[in-house]
């Protein structure tokens, strides 16, 4: 499974689902990547960075882990299971209320992404899904007139 990116947008404000709200299955992971205006990725490694962060954690979702990389702060989670575009509404809520070293996240904040460790259906372009049903639905269609339409 890969990751593919359900929400992103400037700041926490401006944070936007890229796709239709879908429930993630239980033991999916949803990972916040927030692009750092400064290179304090180093903040999210800290002793207790979970602590912050927990009490933030949606209904239906398990904090996994908190860490960074140079100029990013990344945040995994777990569904069991969730709504994503629920989940997504509460980290835009709620999320500005963190402090990391007495800075807002979104003081630091220079762009955020959501990315979902995708089920298979969503690696799957939506037209060909359409494509696949209609093409069903034919065949069945043209079967049936062929048999000559009726049960006896």
């Amino acid at each position: 499974m890969n990751w593919v990116t359900v929400a992103q947008g400037v700041n926490l404000f401006d944070l936007e689902a890229t796709v239709e709200d879908l429930e993630l299955p239980k033991g999916a992971r949803m990972k916040v990547i927030m692009d750092l205006k400064m290179p304090i990725g180093w903040a999210f490694d800290m002793a207790g960075a979970e602590f912050l962060f927990q009490p933030f954690v949606p209904d239906g979702m398990e904090l996994v882990d908190v860490y960074g990389e140079g100029s990013q702060g990344f945040v995994e989670m777990e569904a069991d299971p969730a709504w994503l575009l629920v989940a997504l509404a509460f980290i835009k809520a709620h999320w500005l209320a963190i402090t990391i070293a007495g800075v807002s996240l979104a003081l630091i904040i220079s762009f955020i992404t959501v990315a979902v460790k995708a089920p298979a259906i969503l690696q799957i372009p939506t037209w060909l899904i359409v494509g696949a049903a209609i093409g069903i639905v034919g065949l069945t269609y043209m079967q049936e007139r062929r048999l000559g339409g009726g049960y006896e």
